[in-house]
């Protein structure tokens, strides 16, 4: 996790405060929500620089997503972790999910649970289980959702769905979120960067769950 520090001056902050009384919110909301612009600014930067094919870990892309860097093979430590990661959070936790769908499950409980498995997700791949692990993994993984607007959109589905229903077709949402998933995977044992990141954070959640 990364900690991020903000230094305003005294004019600025009169103006925050402001901003917060016309708007009706606290000034830590405005904090966070300034901070949030920022980094996605910060973030879409990187991705330009890095040719606008790239995920949030650096895998560089061709136009067909196929991997440029070169790639590293795993130890057996890390495809053993890479393996019980891939059945123990996608063939047992993600496909009963679908399982419910396909069973008939209404559309607002399957894409609450989605939300929460992307929650997950976003712990494991961004070290945040909110909007940002949800954006980056959906925008770097998820076939359909790579603009701001498609991930922002279904991000607000998601959210409401146990309230409104289902407003796309869950479907879709499924196979693209779980072969999302697996190219993580995928890329995970091809590439080494990747693996420093996913594994570590996996095996955090997983002592987690345990104590």
């Amino acid at each position: 996790m990364k900690l991020i520090a903000l230094r305003i001056d005294e004019e600025e902050k009169a103006r925050l405060e402001q901003l917060a009384e016309e708007r009706d919110v606290t000034l830590s909301r405005a904090l966070r929500e300034g901070a949030a612009l920022y980094l996605s600014e910060l973030r879409e930067k990187a991705h330009r620089a890095r040719g606008g094919e790239a995920t949030f870990l650096g895998i560089r892309r061709d136009e067909d997503g196929r991997r440029l860097d070169k790639p590293s093979r795993p130890s057996r430590g890390e495809r053993e972790g890479i393996q019980h990661l891939r059945k123990a959070f996608y063939d047992r936790a993600f496909m009963s999910i679908r399982a419910a769908w396909e069973d008939g499950c209404s559309s607002g409980i399957v894409l609450g649970a989605l939300g929460r498995w992307l929650s997950v997700v976003g712990l494991i791949y961004a070290a945040n289980d909110g909007e940002v692990g949800w954006d980056w993994f959906l925008r770097d993984y998820c076939a359909g959702y790579g603009s701001p607007e498609a991930s922002a959109e279904l991000r607000r589905v998601i959210r409401g769905a146990l309230i409104h229903g289902a407003s796309v077709d869950v479907g879709a949402v499924l196979d693209s979120i779980g072969a999302g998933f697996v190219r993580l995977l995928d890329d995970a044992e091809a590439q080494e960067l990747v693996r420093r990141q996913i594994l570590p954070a996996w095996q955090v959640f997983e002592r987690g769950l345990a104590t």
